[in-house]
């Protein structure tokens, strides 16, 4: 398992050298792209992103510092003619590890986030068209109803250029059983397809980048937390015998590990899930607007191009294209760790 990890620490320092410094540089032009046309206060995103960013490395990495100053003690304690440079030389690929999976999660969830803030845009023109609570009138239509029925107050919609919302003061004064005009939002539809289509273009990017150290990652890790599972189990009911003067201490050491474990798997498959989970609340808001009776034929057009935009370009993230970043693989994990430590002391018994 030591040579699994350096293996991938050390794919993971000639892929940066030589294919990720070409794909990172495109990754951020694409999404200063991207936040140019979607955000409206980036800076403060901004802000925001880069707190976090710090309060996850500095949380992760002093975990990580205190998890291999316990482990060196314990062992070194523990065991005779062991030196502490055994155990030092193989944390450095730990941590190399470690980063380049928050750095793909990191990654992810920007995208996650990107993907909410579009199906913000596209809910506010479906409530925009459905909501009874306000009539949206052409320049011709509205000089129709008495001003006496109009407000004065006209309040552009946001992010929408070509319409505006013209509150009724009094909706007997208006004659409500037939729009007299189509709504067209024929640009701003496309506007969100181009969007989608740059987020998908990340996706690739950020597959091709982290693929197969994940790859790597998942199988290491999945081994590590079997291994660790097993032996705390085992210690547990007495099958398998410790050499140390504290079994508590051995226990909370692999309990510690299975900690660390299990964040990994955790932040590779989450953000991966919650990110095709927005694009499934996008197909369902362009099937909604789909069924909007006011919309002019380039509008529909459009909607129709973009159901099949989300149909032919998912939001999967993958391992190295063996494997789906998603719940289901965790849970996999899951399972397939319980089944082999049950088999497993079942033989010990």
């Amino acid at each position: 398992m030591m040579f699994g990890g350096s293996l991938k620490a050390i794919s993971s320092i000639l892929l940066c050298v030589t294919l990720n410094g070409v794909k990172s540089r495109e990754v951020i032009s694409k999404v200063i792209k991207l936040d140019k046309a979607l955000l409206c206060d980036s800076s403060a995103t901004y802000r925001k992103a880069l707190i976090f960013i710090l309060v996850q490395v500095i949380v992760v990495h002093s975990y990580e510092a205190a998890l291999f100053i316990c482990d060196t003690w314990v062992w070194t304690h523990a065991v005779d003619n062991l030196s502490v440079w055994y155990f030092i030389s193989g944390y450095p690929h730990r941590t190399l590890n470690m980063q380049t999976t928050l750095e793909f999660s990191d990654l992810v969830l920007l995208i996650r986030n990107r993907l909410q803030a579009l199906n913000s845009r596209l809910s506010f023109m479906l409530r925009e068209c459905v909501e009874p609570d306000f009539v949206v009138f052409s320049n011709v239509t509205r000089e129709l109803v008495p001003r006496s029925a109009v407000m004065a107050n006209e309040i552009p919609v946001t992010g929408v250029k070509s319409v505006k919302r013209t509150f009724i003061g009094s909706p007997q004064h208006v004659n409500l059983r037939q729009p007299l005009f189509k709504i067209s939002q024929q640009r701003n539809i496309r506007s969100a397809r181009e969007l989608y289509d740059e987020m998908c273009d990340i996706r690739d990017l950020a597959n091709s980048m982290y693929g197969f150290q994940l790859l790597l990652e998942l199988g290491v890790t999945t081994a590590e937390l079997t291994l660790s599972s097993y032996l705390m189990l085992a210690t547990i009911l007495g099958i398998q015998s410790v050499e140390i003067n504290t079994i508590g201490q051995f226990i909370s050491l692999m309990a510690a590990w299975q900690v660390q474990y299990a964040f990994k798997l955790i932040i590779i498959t989450a953000p991966c899930q919650s990110a095709t989970n927005e694009v499934e609340n996008m197909a369902v808001l362009v099937q909604k607007l789909l069924l909007v009776r006011d919309f002019d034929q380039g509008t529909v057009a459009e909607l129709q191009l973009f159901s099949q935009q989300l149909l032919q370009r998912k939001m999967k993230f993958t391992a190295f294209g063996f494997l789906s970043l998603d719940h289901s693989l965790l849970f996999t994990i899951v399972g397939g760790v319980t089944t082999f430590i049950v088999i497993a002391m079942q033989f010990k018994a």
